[in-house]
């Protein structure tokens, strides 16, 4: 027994110094000043510490085979698992080998790591290869055989040093039987240990979006493991992109004719400079259902929000774009229709390819950052942020352990309190213009926050918590713009508040579920004005370039509501394979599942839904 923990231990290390001896090395020795960077050690030290913990997940897959086999023999004791795991060394040499080496060669052709692409690629070998030489093919190939033989001697020494036998278990029947009841525990906790290493100790799983650190996209592909982002890739298999056909071309095109105007010959302005510095508030799941304002039927929640109505330009009729944040970030920065069968969040190839609000506004000066309080790891943000123009990240790790108090990580009033100060020196040094996404987090379940205006501490009426969670970010939020607007800080100001998406106090496939805020308002603003025109969370790029005149068609699904090419006001909002369009002659919400209209059947407010769905898709998978 102890020499099977010993080679497990030998597995360990001997995976972990494959991925960081030789993988890493080889992917940045390859592909060594890529892009123009200039790689220093601090650069380095930065690759391997953030790109660690999924190298551990993925030596935590590689051990799983190793230690059911290991099992076995510790059940069967005369069975010799020798054979198999060196068979098992064997494949995974290989294996490994040509992950490192296709990684670190295709690189330079895809800018983007190994995934579920190779695969296509590999459908056509011969215009997969056609842009390479034989000699190049070759020298892969030899250095592919090479590797695989280091890697399988590496793996399998203990093995093959050893060569040993099972040997009978000996000794009285009650040794016996604590020597099962000491393996049967020992193997429970490796069990533990190794599901532990796979899922992390965070509270969502291991995603590629985990290692995304840096503005610079290269040393975040240098740090994220390729054998950990193609299975995860192939986990997450994309939609068929047919599968929401429902025209001929010609009928799509003319149900479609209109809809999206991605440019417009005038525009209402209603900004006093075209230059503003640009603060995005996305308010974690904040409904129009909390603010009386806005017709909101939940009381005393959103008070904060009702009494600033009065003086912002307040979009009265805003339909968010999807039902969950990943889809409702993508909704509000790139403008981009929330999908109802899947999350574009989650496809690296595809969302460099999208347009966002800071990466046209990179174009005319501005840095650009992002503030979230929580693991922007998650489900793949830290990449879409940084794609979609981000400049600077900055998360819960840029906090004292001390501030992350909550499960989800910090909580809104000191996230909040860090903007502010932030927006302060940027003032004081006069580093301007400026763009900020700020992404509040503890309007979110478990809905753990400081603050008991509507519960106790120890409340369980669900409601309550819940409520008393959104009153808790509505109060940070209202205590932020009343103190920002006391400075000259606010003066050149434009604060653009959205929510990610609603809330369901009222099921998601209802057609009061998509109602959210959109406000502008700050110093930059000419003067308040209550919109009533209806409109859609991803019209808000479009909106924002349209005042400060800058072009916006490559905003696909973005429409600026306050020009003149904008003639048929619509909101459309998905839900889980459904759709939920409103007109001005009424709302239809559609099951795609159950192929009927659940709520305001009308044949051509389907239609729409529809062909909009299927040119979502035809586009998302030409991205």
């Amino acid at each position: 027994m102890k020499k099977d923990i010993c080679y497990l231990a030998w597995l360990f290390c001997g995976f972990l110094l494959f991925f960081l001896g030789v993988q890493k090395p080889l992917f940045m020795l390859y592909n060594r000043g890529f892009g123009g960077t200039s790689m220093t050690n601090s650069d380095l030290m930065d690759i391997y510490s953030n790109g660690l913990a999924i190298d551990v997940a993925t030596v935590g897959y590689l051990l799983v085979v190793p230690l059911l086999l290991i099992g076995l023999h510790w059940c069967f004791t005369r069975w010799n698992p020798r054979r198999w795991l060196m068979v098992y060394c064997g494949i995974m040499a290989v294996a490994l080998s040509l992950a490192a080496l296709a990684d670190a060669s295709l690189y330079e052709f895809w800018e983007f790591k190994l995934d579920r692409m190779a695969f296509f690629y590999l459908g056509d070998p011969k215009d997969a290869f056609a842009s390479v030489s034989v000699g190049y093919l070759l020298l892969r190939f030899l250095a592919w055989v090479l590797l695989s033989v280091l890697t399988y001697f590496l793996l399998a020494w203990p093995m093959i040093l050893s060569g040993r036998k099972s040997v009978r278990s000996t000794g009285s029947r009650s040794r016996k039987k604590r020597l099962w009841v000491v393996k049967v525990l020992l193997f429970v906790v490796l069990c533990g240990a190794e599901f532990a290493m796979i899922r992390g100790l965070r509270i969502w799983p291991n995603t590629p979006g985990r290692v995304f650190y840096s503005k610079i996209t290269y040393y975040n592909h240098a740090a994220l493991n390729p054998v950990f982002n193609l299975f995860y890739t192939l986990t997450k298999k994309e939609d068929d992109y047919r599968q929401f056909d429902a025209f001929d071309e010609e009928e799509r095109a003319r149900l479609m004719e209109g809809l999206f105007p991605t440019s417009a010959d005038s525009t209402e302005i209603l900004l006093n400079t075209q230059r503003p510095n640009v603060l995005v508030i996305v308010l974690e799941g904040f409904g129009s259902c909390f603010v009386e304002g806005l017709g909101g039927d939940v009381k005393e929640v959103g008070v904060n929000i009702s009494r600033l109505l009065p003086d912002a330009i307040c979009f009265t009729n805003c339909y968010c774009g999807s039902f969950r944040t990943d889809r409702g970030i993508v909704c509000s920065i790139s403008g981009y229709l929330g999908q109802p069968t899947t999350s574009i969040m989650r496809y690296a190839h595809k969302i460099k390819n999208l347009p966002g609000l800071p990466k046209t506004l990179k174009q005319y000066g501005y840095p650009t950052q992002v503030l979230y309080g929580g693991d922007i790891s998650f489900f793949n943000m830290s990449e879409y942020f940084i794609t979609s123009g981000h400049d600077r990240l900055v998360s819960q790790d840029n906090f004292p352990a001390a501030d992350r108090s909550t499960k989800w990580g910090v909580p809104d009033h000191v996230a909040f309190q860090w903007l502010f100060e932030d927006i302060q020196q940027k003032h004081q040094q006069q580093q301007e213009p400026w763009y900020t996404t700020f992404l509040t987090i503890s309007s979110h379940n478990p809905f753990d926050v400081p603050y008991h205006r509507l519960s106790s501490s120890t409340d369980i009426n669900d409601d309550a918590v819940k409520f008393n969670a959104f009153a808790y970010t509505d109060s940070c939020y209202g205590d932020f713009i009343d103190r920002l607007r006391e400075t000259p800080a606010w003066d050149n100001l434009l604060i653009v508040t959205v929510a990610d998406h609603g809330f369901n106090w009222r099921p998601m496939n209802s057609p009061d579920f998509p109602r959210i805020p959109f406000l502008m308002m700050g110093g930059a603003v000419r003067e308040p004005k209550r919109i009533e025109t209806l409109m859609s969370q991803t019209d808000l790029p479009a909106i924002v370039l349209g005042q400060m005149g800058i072009p916006h068609e490559d905003y696909t699904f973005s429409r600026d509501v306050l020009g003149d090419t904008y003639r048929t006001p619509f909101a459309f909002n998905t839900f889980n394979n459904g759709f939920n369009l409103c007109d001005t002659t009424g709302c239809t919400v559609y099951d795609n599942v159950a192929r009927r209209a659940v709520s305001g059947a009308d044949p051509h407010r389907e239609a729409m839904g529809k062909a909009i769905l299927q040119t979502l898709y035809h586009d998302m998978k030409a991205r």
